[in-house]
């Protein structure tokens, strides 16, 4: 337990800290440009410039969801003291993460999926950071950190 959390140090780190700091630079991206934003999503070469409105009406609801996921990553870790409220918000997202995945793969299509190479920054972070944020998320919930609990 650490960092005024129920999670051992390192899931503490992750989830109270880091991870809402990387939500509210998403939504930064996606608020003040949204055109940049929508475009790296995938590599340039795939990318339809100008993107149509409806994916820049998508990045700035994308960017209103990183708000909503920060201050619920702060709430559910941090602020509760229920233990099951944090460990069933852990699941909720390890869910979400494999959503995600899924979504990315289905985006881009598995021979841009696959290709690590093509990745800029932004695919990298839907991709691996995704995998990190689910791997974290079920060591925690497995107990790999020490015992979620005060």
């Amino acid at each position: 337990m650490a960092l005024g959390t129920s999670l051992p140090f390192w899931p503490a780190l992750v989830f109270t800290y880091l991870e809402p700091m990387s939500e509210l630079l998403g939504a930064h991206a996606a608020f003040t440009d949204p055109i940049s934003f929508t475009e790296r999503q995938l590599p340039v070469s795939l990318s339809p410039t100008p993107p149509p409105p409806t994916a820049i009406l998508l990045a700035y609801s994308l960017g209103s969801l990183f708000l909503i996921l920060a201050a619920l990553n702060i709430l559910c870790t941090s602020v509760t003291r229920d233990v099951r409220t944090t460990r069933y918000y852990l699941m909720i997202l390890a869910c979400g993460d494999m959503g995600h995945m899924w979504a990315n793969y289905i985006g881009m299509g598995s021979e841009v999926f696959w290709n690590f190479d093509s990745y800029n920054e932004v695919m990298m972070g839907n991709v691996a950071i995704t995998v990190v944020l689910w791997t974290m998320r079920v060591l925690t919930l497995s107990g790999a950190f020490g015992r979620i609990g005060r």
